[in-house]
Parts: structure tokens; C-alpha cells; sequence
């Protein structure tokens, strides 16, 4: 199979993968949201943030450095594994100490025992991190695709509302993430079997750990700048306000469904065909345009549409004690345009080694972030949230003009290209409009949501058979990467 039908091939089951992961997610958090109350999920936001910031730490980029690494030898298996067992250990055990004074800092005693379970992941994922990078690197996504579905399926469906309707409360979604941990590590191991010894371990630690330090700094900068809000809002809201950092926090979640999507994509896909042309700068300048090009046409007119009816869709979705909170959707959902354009720029800036050198942007991300929560709790909770989307635009911009220079490319072609789907935005934005007041005076209900939802369908089916062209020009078309035969059977 050629190198670009792998990457096609990848990316097809890595999507089915992800959007199916969602979905389910969609369903369990709708669910969990009634029977869970929004204090439970500001506390849980704020053990899973600490969480997965160290869990980068805990693992020093030994997956990514497996991933990136064109020959891996059996002393880098070696010394993969060993380095994440024995930091995943190490973790867990700091956690475990370190969970009275967490409590202590948030003054909510329940925080304890939950971070001390939750940390146990560190231990979990340490023993997973070899196998599944290597199904990332040979792109075996049909074995990521079963390991996923069995872990979310009985992690989440199985155990989480199981428990929740025993009245767990938040420990439902405790176990059920316990439970996830270790279905996904087992279906690693299972389907994506290694060979692990002693021999040349420390060889192999020094050769990965140049790469993966690079790694852990960037990643580490990149996900506290994206956790920092949901970090920060219990300490910087006043007393009792609990509730709302709930708001916040489950906002900040449904924000983050669509930008998993986008973001597997990325690190699972883009990265490793990245990583296998990374000394080719034409071939890494098409591919970033065309990359670019497909997510703005597929998140930008999906963002604006999601803007208009926030608050109906989060009162819809989460239930009545969440009614209020669409106007911090509203402005984070402006801020998913641009971490999902990113993505493309944060699999470069790692596909060519340049995690060192692009840490500084990452950490003026974390510093706009810290900022943006400051100073916006003065004045509310929709003020944290126009922080946050103006850092986030800021920092795309300054990732896609690092890894344009890297590359020799053109920043200027890689903002125009992104013309395509705010074209197509304004069109959504139009219509939406013209039916939520011109019919329904402003009010978003169940019959508004339906139309204006198919008029953005009807509008991506419209562009695509009588307009193909306004989703880019030769090569940056998305349509030709459909197959001959598909394009014939539909005209396209």
C-alpha cells in the first residue's frame, strides 16, 4: 500500500474510531448530567485536568518518540516500556501523597480519595504506552478502533451508568474511567502484542529521551493552556459559586467532543504521515494546506451554527440546571476554530522535531490563558470565556507562522485557504438568521434547531455538486481524494 493510501486508509478508520468514541459520549454525558449534580462535575474537571497534565510528564514523550522515530530497534521497545512503567508508578504514588494538600488547596475534602483512585491511571496507561504507539505508527487503526469501542462501551455504558443509577453520584464516573483505563490497556496489549527485555535498555532511553523531553515540554505547555481555565475557575470564583464552575467546566466539555475529533485526527494520523515525510518540505507544505482547507470546512460553518443556538442545546442536552450557560458556550465554541486549525500546526512543529524551539509559543498560550481567567473572573463567567477564544486565536495564528518557516511555506496561503470555510460560514450564519427571527422572532426551539440544521446540510450538498470549486482549487480539493468510481457514481 503507498504511503498516501496508508495515510487515506488511517484516517477513514481513525474517524469511524473517534466519531463513534463521541457519539457514545454524547449519549453518556447527557445522561450522566441529570443524574450527577454540576458541583460533582466542577470537582471531577479539576482531578482529571491535573491528571492528564501530568500524565505527559509521567510518560517524557516516549510514544511520541517511538512514533516520530523512522527505525525503531528493540532496545527503544526496551527502554520505552521500562521508562513509562516505572514513571507511571512513581506518579501514582505522588498523587496518592500529594491528594490531601490538592483538597486542602480547593477546600473540598471529597477531592482525596477521588484524586487518589484517579491517579491509579497513571499506572494503567504506563503499561499501554509502547503497543499503542506502535499501532499509531503503522497506522493499525482497525486495531485501535476495537480497543477504543471495547473500553468506552463497557467503561462508560457498562460500569459509569450502571453505577449512576445505583446513586454513586460522582463515583460513578470515578470507576467508569477506572474501568476505561484498563479495557483500553488490555485491548493494546491483546491486539498489538511487543516483545519486551532488559538488553539495551539504557541505550534506548538515551536515544528516545532526546526527542521525547522536547516532546513532554511542548505537549505539557500545550495542554495546561487548554486546562488552565477549567484549573482555575473553582479558585478564582468567588465562595459558593460552585455551580457555576459546574457550567463552566461542562461547557468546556462539550466543547471539547468536537475538538477530539479533530485532535485524533491529528495526533494519530497527521503526525505519524508527517513523521514519515518529515525531511520532504513540498510534500509537508501540500499536505498542511489541504489539511487546513478540510477543517475549516468542516468545523467553521459547524462552530457558527452551534453559536447561535447555545443556549437551547446546552439546556437541551445537560438538562434545566444548566440553563444560563450558553453564552459561555457561545465564546468557546468560537475558540474551536482555531484549536482545531491548530492541530495541523502542533502535528508539524512535533512531525519535524521542533518541539523545543516552538515551546516559547506554547508558553505564551499558558500565560494569555492565565490572564484571560484573572482577569475575567471580575467581571463574570462569560469574560473567562472571551478570554479564552481570543488567546486561542492568537496562539493558531503564531503556530501556523512557526511551522509555515520550518517548512519554507507560505503563511499567508495557509490564512487564505481558511477563506473557504468562513465562505461557507457566512452562509450558514445568513440563513440561520433569516429563519431564527424572520420565523421564530428570535427563540431557538425544537422546529428551528431542525430546519436550520438541514439548511447547513443542504447547504455543504448544494457547495458540493453545483459549486465544488469553492471548496478549493486542483489538489486542495477535498474531492480529489474521492475515488474515480465514487466520483463518477455521484458526479462529483
Amino acid at each position: 500500500m503507498s504511503q498516501r493510501n496508508a495515510i487515506l486508509s488511517g484516517l477513514s478508520w481513525n474517524t469511524v474510531t473517534v466519531v463513534l468514541q463521541v457519539l457514545i459520549q454524547l449519549v453518556y454525558t447527557a445522561i450522566m448530567a441529570r443524574w450527577i449534580a454540576p458541583a460533582d462535575f466542577a470537582l471531577m474537571g479539576i482531578v482529571l485536568s491535573l491528571m492528564g497534565f501530568a500524565e505527559i510528564f509521567s510518560q517524557v514523550g516516549i510514544g511520541p518518540a517511538i512514533i516520530q522515530r523512522k527505525e525503531v530497534e528493540q532496545r527503544h521497545v526496551n527502554g520505552a516500556f521500562w521508562t513509562a512503567v516505572v514513571l507511571g508508578i512513581s506518579f501514582t504514588l505522588l498523587f496518592v501523597l500529594l491528594a490531601p494538600w490538592i483538597g486542602e488547596l480547593y477546600q473540598m475534602p471529597d477531592l482525596v480519595p477521588i484524586t487518589q483512585v484517579v491517579s491509579t491511571a497513571f499506572i494503567i496507561s504506563a503499561f499501554g504506552v509502547v503497543p499503542r504507539s506502535f499501532m499509531m505508527k503503522y497506522l493499525s487503526f482497525r486495531s485501535f478502533f476495537k480497543a477504543s469501542m471495547w473500553s468506552v462501551v463497557f467503561g462508560n455504558l457498562v460500569v459509569g451508568l450502571t453505577l449512576a443509577y445505583m446513586g454513586f453520584g460522582v463515583w460513578a464516573y470515578v470507576w467508569a474511567l477506572f474501568a476505561q483505563n484498563m479495557i483500553m490497556t488490555l485491548g493494546y496489549w491483546l491486539l498489538e502484542p511487543i516483545q519486551v527485555g532488559w538488553k539495551g535498555t539504557r541505550q534506548g532511553i538515551r536515544e528516545l529521551l532526546r526527542y521525547g523531553t522536547g516532546s513532554t515540554l511542548f505537549n505539557s505547555l500545550n495542554y495546561a493552556a487548554t486546562k488552565v481555565d477549567v484549573s482555575m475557575v473553582p479558585l478564582v470564583l468567588p465562595a459558593g459559586q460552585l455551580t457555576f464552575a459546574g457550567w463552566y467546566e461542562r461547557s468546556a466539555y462539550v466543547v471539547s467532543l468536537p475538538i477530539t475529533i479533530m485532535a485524533k485526527l491529528s495526533d494519530n494520523v497527521l503526525f505519524s504521515g508527517m513523521s514519515k515525510m518529515q525531511d520532504e518540505k513540498e510534500r509537508l507544505q501540500k499536505l498542511v494546506l489541504l489539511t487546513t482547507n478540510v477543517l475549516s470546512i468542516a468545523i467553521i460553518p459547524t462552530a457558527i451554527w452551534v453559536i447561535l443556538h447555545a443556549e437551547w442545546l446546552m439546556t437541551f442536552y445537560l438538562g434545566n440546571q444548566y440553563q444560563g450557560s450558553g453564552v459561555i458556550l457561545q465564546f468557546l465554541f468560537f475558540a474551536v476554530i482555531f484549536r482545531t486549525l491548530n492541530r495541523v500546526s502542533d502535528a508539524l512543529l512535533r512531525a519535524v522535531d521542533a518541539t523545543f524551539s516552538a515551546s516559547w509559543i506554547k508558553a505564551i498560550y499558558v500565560m494569555m490563558m492565565f490572564v484571560a481567567c484573572w482577569l475575567g473572573a471580575f467581571w463574570g463567567m462569560q469574560w473567562i470565556a472571551m478570554g479564552i477564544a481570543l488567546s486561542t486565536a492568537v496562539h493558531f495564528l503564531m503556530g501556523a507562522w512557526k511551522g509555515q518557516k520550518l517548512i519554507d511555506g507560505s503563511f499567508g496561503q495557509v490564512l487564505s485557504i481558511t477563506w473557504n470555510g468562513w465562505r461557507l460560514g457566512i452562509i450558514v450564519l445568513l440563513d440561520t438568521l433569516l429563519v431564527k427571527w424572520g420565523c421564530f422572532g428570535g427563540e431557538s426551539n425544537l422546529l428551528e434547531i431542525v430546519i436550520t440544521l438541514l439548511m447547513m446540510l443542504g447547504t455543504y450538498v448544494v457547495v458540493l455538486y453545483k459549486m465544488p470549486h469553492w471548496l478549493g482549487e486542483g489538489s486542495m480539493n477535498p474531492i480529489a481524494f474521492i475515488p474515480e468510481r465514487i466520483r463518477t457514481r455521484f458526479r462529483l
